[in-house]
């Protein structure tokens, strides 16, 4: 019984490892001639009153491509592609309060459209592929817990984008 029951266990790993074996992280839906990037500024469809949410984003997603070392930066029409997109959502809301209705805890949502562009054979990579992320923090904090919350939103939300470029789901 022990014997059967250690060859099944064995059997379904090796079926789990081998269909795993299909997908990667390590940039094989990027195509072999694309060797550059461009990094656009992504437009910003948030009517929010703080303009620096494309900068900041565009900063991220040029920090993770090197840091992944997916494609060399050239920030000019001559490179092999171009990432753009559009930030479509920054949500402010209260998680939960307290019961004199006073906020007790906040979450900020950001949700991106990704565009990443073949310049070569004038074709879409990813098409308008969507990133979302979430953080919470405690309204106790301060404007020291909401800036640390907006870090770390941005960088979540920077390196799932390259990931999702990146990957060949």
């Amino acid at each position: 019984m022990k014997f059967k029951i250690t060859t099944i266990l064995l059997l379904l790993s090796l079926a789990i490892i081998q269909s795993c074996a299909y997908y990667s992280f390590t940039g094989k839906s990027i195509p072999p001639h694309v060797k550059t990037v461009q990094v656009l500024l992504f437009d910003d469809n948030t009517s929010r009153y703080d303009l620096s949410l494309p900068q900041e984003i565009n900063t991220k997603l040029l920090y993770y491509v090197d840091d992944y070392r997916l494609m060399d930066i050239d920030d000019s029409k001559d490179a092999d592609s171009k990432v753009y997109g559009t930030i479509k959502e920054f949500i402010e809301s209260v998680a939960s309060q307290s019961d004199d209705e006073i906020a007790q805890q906040r979450t900020l949502t950001l949700k991106l459209s990704i565009n990443f562009y073949d310049n070569v054979k004038e074709e879409f990579i990813v098409k308008n592929y969507s990133v979302s992320h979430t953080e919470n923090y405690d309204e106790s904090g301060g404007e020291t817990a909401r800036d640390e919350a907006m870090a770390e939103l941005l960088e979540r939300i920077g390196e799932n984008a390259v990931i999702a470029l990146s990957s060949n789901w």
